[in-house]
């Protein structure tokens, strides 16, 4: 729950610094930003609080820092297209996109996605990022499998997004750890001896694997690993450069909070949704 102060008389919401939106924007948008990353007079007037808030992450600044995000036809765009815009400002990171065979991918809804790597041209990577879909026919073939197996098992940090900790599941190298994954698809973790966790984000041995829940939960997860890599500052620099704050029209981004005719709706659409088990191409 976010802290934000109570809307003013006129019914325009306050910043957290008791600004309203519009007096804020009058300031200047772009010069503005520009003076607050730049580290203008606006940072002195830091609190205290604010100043040592910049936990430090585990990597040193100017350590490198690669990022293998991998592709596949059915996959969801979302699910990775919000960490890779994370993850491509962060200091001397680079991220790499690689599908089975390289080149083109076709995506959920006929998106295409281009010259991707191919996995076997990659000897390794620092963190993994598997990203979900809606068919997962594709990376839950043997070669798939054999070369997301590969990588991960000299990752520094294997993470997934929405359903495709079903992916890295299927691998085995989830067994008896805690994941995350989509609502509609958690508790089928369990088949392939994965802890389901029906949190947005979840890490297990001290954050070698992370997972994030479905879909947009991907920026939140993606912000966490920022956090925990490169730390808190250059996270919430990202945040803030990409303007993340979220503020939905409608409660009903998860089962717990949504009506119950709209979570039956979505029962019809993906039978066994409300009980996390709902079936999708590519998995038993």
């Amino acid at each position: 729950m976010t802290d934000r102060s109570e809307d003013n008389a006129s019914g325009t919401p306050l910043t957290r610094a008791g600004r309203s939106r519009r007096d804020a924007l009058k300031l200047g948008g772009a010069a503005t930003l520009g003076a607050i990353l730049g580290g203008s007079a606006l940072l002195a007037h830091t609190t205290p609080a604010l100043a040592q808030a910049g936990s430090k992450g585990e990597l040193a600044p100017n350590e490198p820092l690669n990022i293998l995000i991998v592709n596949y036809d059915g996959g969801t765009l979302l699910d990775f297209a919000g960490p890779s815009e994370i993850f491509h400002r962060l200091p001397n990171t680079n991220v790499r996109y690689a599908s089975l065979d390289g080149g083109n991918v076709t995506l959920e809804f006929g998106v295409v996605y281009g010259k991707t790597e191919r996995l076997a041209d990659i000897e390794k990577t620092d963190v993994l990022l598997v990203p979900g879909g809606s068919d997962l026919t594709a990376p839950m073939r043997p070669a798939y499998q054999a070369q997301i197996r590969r990588l991960a098992e000299s990752a520094r940090h294997v993470t997934s997004v929405c359903n495709g900790s079903l992916v890295l599941a299927a691998t085995g190298v989830l067994k008896g750890k805690r994941s995350a994954c989509h609502w509609a698809f958690v508790n089928k973790l369990a088949e392939y001896g994965a802890i389901p966790v029906p949190d947005r984000f979840v890490e297990d041995d001290n954050g070698r694997f992370m997972s994030g829940g479905g879909v947009t939960a991907g920026i939140d997860f993606a912000l966490r690993v920022a956090e925990k890599l490169r730390g808190r500052q250059a996270a919430e620099f990202t945040q803030l450069v990409i303007e993340y704050d979220p503020a939905p029209p409608f409660h009903s981004g998860h089962p717990r909070d949504a009506r119950p005719e709209v979570v039956a709706m979505v029962d019809k659409e993906l039978p066994g949704a409300s009980r996390g088990l709902a079936r999708i191409p590519g998995v038993r």
